[in-house]
């Protein structure tokens, strides 16, 4: 059996550590509870705690581990679960975790990082000059605090061999069945998707990247040009053109738009003309070529060419995925 210990974090979201076990543990008797049969068991699941009182999570839960950090040696695989959404303050409160990671990690062990949990799993030094995700929220932080981390955000999911780090906080149950079709195979994780419900198959972020801060600045002059850009998708924009409307040079411009966005314009009118496409589709029902149409691109096999590099998926998959309904009956 391969053994697992999850490392039972103070003051996070109690679903991150709970359901991560919860998950393997119902993933490791898919088999069984599908074929009615015995089937051999592949992880032996343990929750470790720092000390041996127990471990308050968020809302008032509480997790009981049966192990301490000090009484386990070597196991095939530890699962650090994702840290809480005020960052700084969970990460202070976790990071006597670091020196057990860095020591079981030299002792042989495989460790696994889920979500935020990536940041500790930096801290210990264990993703110095490897590829590595974490929450696409997160992704910027974890970067500026470990700039030898090469941090790909856009990836569900990357394993190095002995170090693995997954996305989202949810995304817990893709690394779930990660694990399970690596160390148990395909067939197995196929079953315990089926027993899930889950979809194990997401191999990117993307869909679920948005805006978020690059609207969070104090340049006025890119707030303006970011406004105008909104307002006329569907125009030829030209940068050359707003450059000109807005009073500064083109190469002004962009280097303005670099310093508050993180984009130069001309990639930051791609993202927002794509990000509008994936609003439209998923909350309207009007055909692919018209949004296409709306949102500036003029040539079909261009935007789907970009919305898929963007997203993962073609626009017509996107809105498969996110889009509306019928109703409830459908």
């Amino acid at each position: 059996m391969v053994s697992v210990v999850i490392a039972a974090l103070d003051g996070t979201a109690s679903l991150g550590t709970a359901g991560l076990m919860d998950a393997l543990n119902k993933a490791d008797l898919a088999q069984a509870l599908l074929t009615g049969q015995p089937a051999r068991r592949v992880f032996e699941v343990r929750l470790a705690g720092l000390d041996s009182r127990g471990v308050s999570c968020r809302d008032g839960v509480s997790l009981h581990p049966v192990v301490t950090a000090a009484d386990v040696t070597a196991p095939d695989l530890i699962v650090v679960p994702g840290l809480d959404d005020d960052l700084a303050t969970s990460f202070n409160e976790n990071r006597r975790w670091v020196p057990w990671l860095r020591n079981w990690h030299a002792a042989g062990s495989r460790i696994a990082g889920s979500c935020t949990g990536a940041f500790l799993v930096a801290d210990a030094g264990l993703l110095d000059g490897r590829s590595a995700t974490t929450h696409w929220m997160f992704a910027g932080e974890l970067h500026r605090r470990y700039p030898a981390v090469n941090v790909t955000a856009d990836r569900m999911i990357v394993d190095t061999g002995d170090v693995i780090t997954s996305g989202g906080a949810t995304a817990f149950l893709n690394l779930v069945l990660y694990l399970v079709e690596r160390f148990a195979g395909h067939d197995r994780a196929n079953l315990a998707a089926k027993v899930l419900l889950v979809d194990g198959h997401r191999p990117s972020q993307r869909p679920y990247i948005a805006f978020g801060r690059e609207r969070s600045h104090g340049d006025m002059i890119v707030h303006r040009v970011q406004e105008h850009i909104d307002l006329h998708l569907d125009d030829p924009l030209r940068i050359t053109e707003l450059a000109s409307r807005f009073g500064v040079s083109e190469r002004t411009l962009s280097r303005r738009f670099a310093a508050a966005t993180g984009r130069g314009p001309q990639a930051y009118l791609q993202h927002a003309r794509i990000q509008h496409a994936m609003r439209l589709l998923e909350t309207a029902g009007d055909p692919i070529d018209q949004i296409r149409r709306r949102v500036g691109y003029t040539d079909p096999a261009a935007f789907r060419r970009v919305f898929k590099e963007a997203t993962g998926l073609s626009p017509s998959g996107y809105r498969d995925a996110y889009g509306l309904r019928n109703g409830p009956g459908n």
